[in-house]
Protein backbone atom coordinates (compact mmCIF):
# COMPACT_ATOMS: atom_id res chain seq x y z
CA UNK A 1 0.00 0.00 0.00
CA UNK A 2 2.76 2.31 0.76
CA UNK A 3 4.21 1.44 -2.40
CA UNK A 4 1.41 2.42 -4.53
CA UNK A 5 1.57 5.88 -2.85
CA UNK A 6 4.69 6.79 -3.46
CA UNK A 7 4.32 5.25 -6.79
CA UNK A 8 0.94 7.99 -7.38
CA UNK A 9 3.08 10.79 -5.79
CA UNK A 10 6.01 10.35 -7.94
CA UNK A 11 3.75 10.60 -10.97
CA UNK A 12 1.60 13.84 -9.62
CA UNK A 13 5.11 15.50 -9.80
CA UNK A 14 6.14 14.67 -12.78
CA UNK A 15 3.02 15.84 -14.35
CA UNK A 16 3.34 19.26 -12.66
CA UNK A 17 6.91 19.45 -13.78
CA UNK A 18 5.62 19.11 -17.12
CA UNK A 19 2.71 21.70 -16.69
CA UNK A 20 5.47 24.18 -15.80
CA UNK A 21 8.17 23.58 -18.25
CA UNK A 22 5.71 23.87 -21.37
CA UNK A 23 3.92 26.49 -20.81
CA UNK A 24 0.56 27.26 -22.96
CA UNK A 25 1.41 30.67 -23.32
CA UNK A 26 4.59 32.52 -23.64
CA UNK A 27 4.84 34.62 -20.26
CA UNK A 28 5.80 38.11 -20.18
CA UNK A 29 8.47 39.49 -17.54
CA UNK A 30 6.98 41.53 -15.19
CA UNK A 31 8.24 43.23 -12.44
CA UNK A 32 7.12 42.13 -9.14
CA UNK A 33 6.66 45.65 -7.50
CA UNK A 34 4.49 46.78 -10.41
CA UNK A 35 1.87 43.63 -9.36
CA UNK A 36 -1.10 44.77 -7.86
CA UNK A 37 -0.60 42.92 -4.22
CA UNK A 38 -4.93 42.00 -4.49
CA UNK A 39 -6.52 42.12 -7.62
CA UNK A 40 -10.10 42.64 -8.82
CA UNK A 41 -11.65 39.91 -10.75
CA UNK A 42 -15.13 39.85 -12.52
CA UNK A 43 -16.41 36.28 -11.14
CA UNK A 44 -19.17 34.22 -13.12
CA UNK A 45 -23.21 34.39 -11.93
CA UNK A 46 -23.04 30.46 -11.50
CA UNK A 47 -19.68 30.36 -9.79
CA UNK A 48 -20.75 33.28 -6.93
CA UNK A 49 -24.06 31.07 -6.89
CA UNK A 50 -22.18 27.85 -6.05
CA UNK A 51 -19.73 29.68 -3.24
CA UNK A 52 -22.70 31.23 -1.78
CA UNK A 53 -24.47 27.36 -1.42
CA UNK A 54 -21.37 26.07 -0.54
CA UNK A 55 -20.36 28.50 2.78
CA UNK A 56 -23.85 27.61 4.17
CA UNK A 57 -22.50 23.85 4.92
CA UNK A 58 -18.92 25.88 6.12
CA UNK A 59 -18.91 24.19 9.88
CA UNK A 60 -18.68 26.78 12.68
CA UNK A 61 -19.83 29.66 10.24
CA UNK A 62 -22.63 28.15 8.39
CA UNK A 63 -25.36 30.91 7.50
CA UNK A 64 -22.99 33.86 7.81
CA UNK A 65 -20.63 32.40 4.89
CA UNK A 66 -23.47 32.48 2.71
CA UNK A 67 -24.97 36.22 3.78
CA UNK A 68 -21.43 37.41 3.02
CA UNK A 69 -20.94 36.16 -0.27
CA UNK A 70 -24.51 37.21 -0.80
CA UNK A 71 -23.88 40.78 0.35
CA UNK A 72 -20.42 40.64 -2.08
CA UNK A 73 -22.85 40.05 -4.80
CA UNK A 74 -24.64 43.12 -4.98
CA UNK A 75 -21.89 45.43 -4.48
CA UNK A 76 -21.40 48.13 -6.75
CA UNK A 77 -17.73 46.85 -7.32
CA UNK A 78 -19.03 43.31 -8.84
CA UNK A 79 -22.71 44.26 -9.06
CA UNK A 80 -23.62 40.40 -10.34
CA UNK A 81 -26.84 40.51 -8.75
CA UNK A 82 -29.62 43.43 -7.21
CA UNK A 83 -31.53 42.74 -3.96
CA UNK A 84 -34.15 45.16 -5.21
CA UNK A 85 -36.07 42.96 -7.28
CA UNK A 86 -36.63 40.51 -5.35
CA UNK A 87 -37.40 42.70 -1.99
CA UNK A 88 -39.60 44.95 -4.03
CA UNK A 89 -43.20 43.74 -2.30
CA UNK A 90 -43.78 42.25 1.23
CA UNK A 91 -44.98 39.42 -0.34
CA UNK A 92 -41.55 38.25 -2.06
CA UNK A 93 -39.37 39.66 0.41
CA UNK A 94 -41.39 36.87 2.87
CA UNK A 95 -41.05 34.25 0.46
CA UNK A 96 -36.81 34.97 0.15
CA UNK A 97 -36.79 34.98 3.60
CA UNK A 98 -38.55 31.65 4.56
CA UNK A 99 -36.89 29.87 1.68
CA UNK A 100 -33.60 31.29 3.63
CA UNK A 101 -34.64 29.98 6.83
CA UNK A 102 -36.16 26.52 5.64
CA UNK A 103 -32.22 25.84 3.90
CA UNK A 104 -30.52 26.54 7.26
CA UNK A 105 -28.61 23.72 8.08
CA UNK A 106 -30.29 21.58 10.86
CA UNK A 107 -26.76 20.30 12.37
CA UNK A 108 -25.10 23.48 12.50
CA UNK A 109 -24.65 24.38 16.73
CA UNK A 110 -25.46 28.17 15.28
CA UNK A 111 -28.60 26.66 14.07
CA UNK A 112 -31.07 27.83 17.08
CA UNK A 113 -29.09 31.49 17.02
CA UNK A 114 -29.48 31.84 13.69
CA UNK A 115 -33.35 31.28 13.00
CA UNK A 116 -34.08 33.85 15.88
CA UNK A 117 -32.12 35.98 14.56
CA UNK A 118 -33.57 36.00 11.38
CA UNK A 119 -36.80 35.89 12.15
CA UNK A 120 -35.82 38.75 14.44
CA UNK A 121 -34.70 41.01 11.94
CA UNK A 122 -37.63 39.95 9.32
CA UNK A 123 -40.28 41.27 11.83
CA UNK A 124 -37.86 44.52 12.22
CA UNK A 125 -37.69 44.91 8.19
CA UNK A 126 -41.13 44.23 7.45
CA UNK A 127 -40.97 40.76 5.97
CA UNK A 128 -43.53 39.75 8.27
CA UNK A 129 -45.04 39.78 12.22
CA UNK A 130 -43.86 38.04 15.12
CA UNK A 131 -47.67 37.94 16.68
CA UNK A 132 -48.61 36.18 20.11
CA UNK A 133 -52.12 34.60 19.08
CA UNK A 134 -52.76 33.73 22.43
CA UNK A 135 -53.15 37.50 23.84
CA UNK A 136 -55.65 39.75 22.07
CA UNK A 137 -53.97 43.52 20.75
CA UNK A 138 -55.33 46.42 21.28
CA UNK A 139 -56.02 47.93 18.08
CA UNK A 140 -54.04 51.19 17.21
CA UNK A 141 -55.70 54.80 18.11
CA UNK A 142 -54.66 56.19 14.78
CA UNK A 143 -57.05 53.22 12.67
CA UNK A 144 -59.87 53.97 15.41
CA UNK A 145 -60.22 57.46 15.06
CA UNK A 146 -60.58 56.36 10.83
CA UNK A 147 -63.35 55.00 12.14
CA UNK A 148 -67.16 56.50 11.23
CA UNK A 149 -70.30 55.71 13.20
CA UNK A 150 -73.99 55.64 11.32
CA UNK A 151 -72.77 54.97 7.90
CA UNK A 152 -72.54 52.10 5.59
CA UNK A 153 -69.17 50.40 4.72
CA UNK A 154 -68.79 51.55 1.40
CA UNK A 155 -64.89 50.50 0.39
CA UNK A 156 -61.33 51.56 -0.44
CA UNK A 157 -62.43 53.68 -3.44
CA UNK A 158 -64.68 56.33 -1.47
CA UNK A 159 -62.98 56.00 2.10
CA UNK A 160 -59.55 55.16 2.21
CA UNK A 161 -58.94 55.72 5.93
CA UNK A 162 -62.44 53.62 7.43
CA UNK A 163 -61.47 50.79 4.82
CA UNK A 164 -57.93 50.58 6.15
CA UNK A 165 -59.27 50.49 9.63
CA UNK A 166 -62.03 48.12 8.64
CA UNK A 167 -58.94 45.70 6.86
CA UNK A 168 -57.02 46.61 10.25
CA UNK A 169 -59.80 45.37 12.55
CA UNK A 170 -60.41 42.31 10.23
CA UNK A 171 -56.80 41.13 10.29
CA UNK A 172 -56.21 41.27 13.67
CA UNK A 173 -59.11 39.34 14.55
CA UNK A 174 -57.68 36.62 12.35
CA UNK A 175 -54.43 36.70 13.67
CA UNK A 176 -56.37 35.89 17.28
CA UNK A 177 -56.78 33.26 18.74
CA UNK A 178 -60.73 32.37 19.33
CA UNK A 179 -59.96 31.27 23.00
CA UNK A 180 -57.57 34.55 23.70
CA UNK A 181 -61.40 36.50 22.61
CA UNK A 182 -63.09 33.99 25.07
CA UNK A 183 -60.85 34.90 27.68
CA UNK A 184 -60.52 38.63 26.83
CA UNK A 185 -64.28 39.50 25.98
CA UNK A 186 -66.55 42.26 28.23
CA UNK A 187 -69.50 40.74 29.69
CA UNK A 188 -70.80 44.21 31.15
CA UNK A 189 -71.31 45.46 27.58
CA UNK A 190 -74.91 45.29 25.87
CA UNK A 191 -76.33 46.49 22.69
CA UNK A 192 -77.74 49.46 24.43
CA UNK A 193 -74.12 50.39 25.57
CA UNK A 194 -72.69 49.47 22.29
CA UNK A 195 -75.41 51.93 20.68
CA UNK A 196 -75.64 54.83 22.77
CA UNK A 197 -71.62 54.85 22.96
CA UNK A 198 -70.08 53.92 19.85
CA UNK A 199 -67.22 55.81 20.21
CA UNK A 200 -66.54 55.24 23.80
CA UNK A 201 -66.88 51.47 23.07
CA UNK A 202 -64.77 51.02 19.67
CA UNK A 203 -62.47 48.58 19.74
CA UNK A 204 -63.23 47.01 22.75
CA UNK A 205 -63.74 43.09 22.95
CA UNK A 206 -67.42 41.91 23.14
CA UNK A 207 -69.18 39.14 23.46
CA UNK A 208 -72.96 38.29 21.74
CA UNK A 209 -74.82 35.66 22.61
CA UNK A 210 -78.21 34.93 20.91
CA UNK A 211 -79.85 32.99 17.62
CA UNK A 212 -77.85 33.14 14.28
CA UNK A 213 -80.63 33.82 11.73
CA UNK A 214 -78.20 33.81 8.44
CA UNK A 215 -75.02 33.21 7.82
CA UNK A 216 -73.36 34.54 4.04
CA UNK A 217 -69.85 34.15 2.99
CA UNK A 218 -68.79 37.21 1.26
CA UNK A 219 -65.52 38.38 -0.67
CA UNK A 220 -63.11 39.71 1.24
CA UNK A 221 -60.70 42.95 0.24
CA UNK A 222 -57.84 42.57 -1.76
CA UNK A 223 -55.78 43.95 0.90
CA UNK A 224 -56.73 41.14 3.12
CA UNK A 225 -56.29 38.71 0.73
CA UNK A 226 -52.63 39.73 0.32
CA UNK A 227 -52.13 39.18 3.82
CA UNK A 228 -53.91 35.54 4.06
CA UNK A 229 -57.37 36.38 4.48
CA UNK A 230 -59.15 34.71 2.10
CA UNK A 231 -62.53 34.11 4.01
CA UNK A 232 -65.14 36.42 5.37
CA UNK A 233 -68.21 35.30 6.80
CA UNK A 234 -70.96 37.95 7.78
CA UNK A 235 -73.76 36.93 10.04
CA UNK A 236 -76.87 37.96 11.90
CA UNK A 237 -77.54 37.25 15.57
CA UNK A 238 -80.66 38.34 17.15
CA UNK A 239 -81.27 39.00 21.33
CA UNK A 240 -84.59 37.76 23.08
CA UNK A 241 -84.10 41.29 24.84
CA UNK A 242 -84.23 43.43 21.68
CA UNK A 243 -86.67 41.53 19.45
CA UNK A 244 -86.19 42.58 15.58
CA UNK A 245 -83.18 44.39 15.78
CA UNK A 246 -80.21 42.00 14.76
CA UNK A 247 -76.46 42.32 15.65
CA UNK A 248 -74.06 41.68 12.30
CA UNK A 249 -70.91 39.79 13.10
CA UNK A 250 -67.71 39.23 10.99
CA UNK A 251 -65.88 36.72 11.22
CA UNK A 252 -62.68 35.05 9.58
CA UNK A 253 -63.27 31.00 10.32
CA UNK A 254 -66.19 28.52 10.42
CA UNK A 255 -66.80 25.82 12.75
CA UNK A 256 -66.86 22.57 11.63
CA UNK A 257 -70.58 22.22 12.58
CA UNK A 258 -71.98 24.75 10.76
CA UNK A 259 -72.17 26.06 7.06
CA UNK A 260 -73.54 29.00 5.24
CA UNK A 261 -77.16 29.83 4.87
CA UNK A 262 -80.18 32.22 4.48
CA UNK A 263 -82.13 30.65 6.92
CA UNK A 264 -81.82 29.11 9.99
CA UNK A 265 -81.68 29.04 13.72
CA UNK A 266 -79.14 28.27 15.70
CA UNK A 267 -78.14 29.06 19.25
CA UNK A 268 -74.33 30.90 19.22
CA UNK A 269 -71.82 32.47 21.64
CA UNK A 270 -69.37 35.22 19.75
CA UNK A 271 -66.70 37.16 20.75
CA UNK A 272 -65.09 40.07 18.88
CA UNK A 273 -63.71 43.90 18.52
CA UNK A 274 -66.92 46.39 18.07
CA UNK A 275 -66.07 48.37 15.35
CA UNK A 276 -68.55 50.59 14.68
CA UNK A 277 -72.45 51.32 14.82
CA UNK A 278 -73.28 50.19 11.70
CA UNK A 279 -76.02 51.43 9.01
CA UNK A 280 -77.38 48.93 7.04
CA UNK A 281 -80.54 48.63 4.80
CA UNK A 282 -83.45 46.25 5.87
CA UNK A 283 -85.54 43.57 3.61
CA UNK A 284 -87.74 46.19 4.26
CA UNK A 285 -87.52 48.24 1.17
CA UNK A 286 -90.79 49.82 0.56
CA UNK A 287 -91.08 51.81 3.89
CA UNK A 288 -90.66 55.40 4.89
CA UNK A 289 -87.06 54.64 6.22
CA UNK A 290 -85.34 50.81 5.40
CA UNK A 291 -82.34 51.78 6.94
CA UNK A 292 -81.57 51.25 10.67
CA UNK A 293 -78.47 50.96 12.97
CA UNK A 294 -76.81 48.00 14.62
CA UNK A 295 -73.61 47.35 16.03
CA UNK A 296 -71.01 45.34 13.83
CA UNK A 297 -68.58 42.89 15.46
CA UNK A 298 -65.77 41.62 14.12
CA UNK A 299 -63.88 38.50 15.60
CA UNK A 300 -62.25 34.97 14.69
CA UNK A 301 -65.01 32.32 14.93
CA UNK A 302 -68.07 31.56 16.73
CA UNK A 303 -69.70 28.56 19.08
CA UNK A 304 -72.40 26.76 18.23
CA UNK A 305 -74.28 25.90 21.35
CA UNK A 306 -77.49 24.66 20.10
CA UNK A 307 -77.87 22.99 16.97
CA UNK A 308 -80.64 23.99 14.34
CA UNK A 309 -84.48 23.53 15.02
CA UNK A 310 -85.17 22.64 11.80
CA UNK A 311 -83.02 19.81 11.58
CA UNK A 312 -84.71 15.91 12.43
CA UNK A 313 -81.93 15.36 15.12
CA UNK A 314 -83.21 18.51 16.89
CA UNK A 315 -86.53 17.49 16.85
CA UNK A 316 -85.96 13.91 17.70
CA UNK A 317 -84.07 15.44 20.65
CA UNK A 318 -86.89 18.11 21.86
CA UNK A 319 -89.58 15.38 21.55
CA UNK A 320 -86.71 12.74 23.34
CA UNK A 321 -87.07 15.27 25.99
CA UNK A 322 -90.33 15.83 26.32
CA UNK A 323 -91.37 12.20 26.40
CA UNK A 324 -90.80 11.93 30.59
CA UNK A 325 -93.06 14.82 31.14
CA UNK A 326 -96.01 13.05 28.78
CA UNK A 327 -96.06 10.10 30.51
CA UNK A 328 -95.78 11.64 34.14
CA UNK A 329 -99.00 13.57 33.22
CA UNK A 330 -100.83 10.79 31.60
CA UNK A 331 -99.95 8.53 34.72
CA UNK A 332 -101.09 11.34 37.36
CA UNK A 333 -104.58 12.16 35.41
CA UNK A 334 -104.98 8.16 34.94
CA UNK A 335 -104.79 8.03 38.97
CA UNK A 336 -107.29 10.67 39.24
CA UNK A 337 -109.69 9.16 37.38
CA UNK A 338 -109.32 5.63 38.78
CA UNK A 339 -109.60 7.64 42.19
CA UNK A 340 -113.19 9.35 41.26
CA UNK A 341 -114.56 6.09 40.22
CA UNK A 342 -113.16 4.09 43.78
CA UNK A 343 -114.62 7.26 45.65
CA UNK A 344 -118.08 7.54 43.72
CA UNK A 345 -118.73 3.60 44.02
CA UNK A 346 -117.71 3.72 48.00
CA UNK A 347 -120.51 6.71 48.22
CA UNK A 348 -123.41 4.57 46.31
CA UNK A 349 -122.87 1.63 48.59
CA UNK A 350 -123.14 3.83 51.66
CA UNK A 351 -126.51 5.16 50.06
CA UNK A 352 -127.71 1.67 49.50
CA UNK A 353 -127.32 0.81 52.81
CA UNK A 354 -129.15 3.84 54.27
CA UNK A 355 -132.17 3.11 52.25
CA UNK A 356 -131.96 -0.66 53.29
CA UNK A 357 -131.94 0.52 56.95
CA UNK A 358 -134.34 2.90 56.96
CA UNK A 359 -138.05 2.24 58.00
CA UNK A 360 -140.74 4.00 56.18
CA UNK A 361 -143.01 6.25 58.55
CA UNK A 362 -146.73 5.90 58.07
CA UNK A 363 -149.42 8.19 58.54
CA UNK A 364 -151.32 6.67 61.83
CA UNK A 365 -155.14 6.68 60.13
CA UNK A 366 -153.30 3.96 57.78
CA UNK A 367 -151.61 1.85 60.23
CA UNK A 368 -152.58 -2.12 60.32
CA UNK A 369 -153.50 -2.95 64.03
CA UNK A 370 -154.15 -6.00 62.74
CA UNK A 371 -151.44 -9.12 62.71
CA UNK A 372 -152.47 -9.70 59.29
CA UNK A 373 -152.45 -7.89 55.95
CA UNK A 374 -156.05 -8.15 55.05
CA UNK A 375 -156.99 -5.03 55.33
CA UNK A 376 -153.94 -1.60 55.38
CA UNK A 377 -157.39 0.96 55.80
CA UNK A 378 -156.58 0.81 59.31
CA UNK A 379 -160.15 -0.47 60.38
CA UNK A 380 -160.81 -3.87 61.56
CA UNK A 381 -162.76 -5.72 59.17
CA UNK A 382 -165.47 -6.87 62.86
CA UNK A 383 -166.23 -2.99 62.89
CA UNK A 384 -167.76 -2.66 59.50
CA UNK A 385 -171.18 -2.30 59.03
CA UNK A 386 -173.40 -4.61 58.09
CA UNK A 387 -175.07 -3.53 55.04
CA UNK A 388 -172.67 -2.43 52.14
CA UNK A 389 -174.04 0.76 51.23
CA UNK A 390 -172.24 2.65 53.60
CA UNK A 391 -173.58 4.40 56.34
CA UNK A 392 -173.03 7.82 58.51
CA UNK A 393 -169.98 6.87 59.49
CA UNK A 394 -168.57 5.92 56.73
CA UNK A 395 -170.85 6.94 53.62
CA UNK A 396 -170.12 5.40 50.11
CA UNK A 397 -167.68 3.06 51.18
CA UNK A 398 -167.27 -0.67 49.90
CA UNK A 399 -165.11 -3.70 50.62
Amino acid sequence: MAKHNNTCKIIALGFLYLVCTFPTKTAHAQDIDTVPLFQLFQPEQSYLATLCIGSGTTPGIGLLGSLSTLVSGDDAGFNIWSFSAPFSSRRDKTLLATCGLILLPAGSAMAGIESISLLKIGDEEDFWSLINSDVVRPIPEEFLERVKDEKPIYGASFDDLEASAYCEFVLMAYQTSALAFTQSARKDLTFSDLMVKPKTNRGEVVEIKGRLRRLRKIVPPVALYNVGVSELYEGWVFQEMYGPNPVCILLTQLPDNIQPFEKNDYLIEFQGYFFKKYRYMTANSGSENPWKDTPLIIGKTLKVTRGSIDSPEEGVSWAKGLLPLFTGVFLVFLSGIIGLIVWFMRGDRKITTRLRNRQIEVDPIFKDYSENTGNQMGISASKLPDNDSGNSTFPNYRI
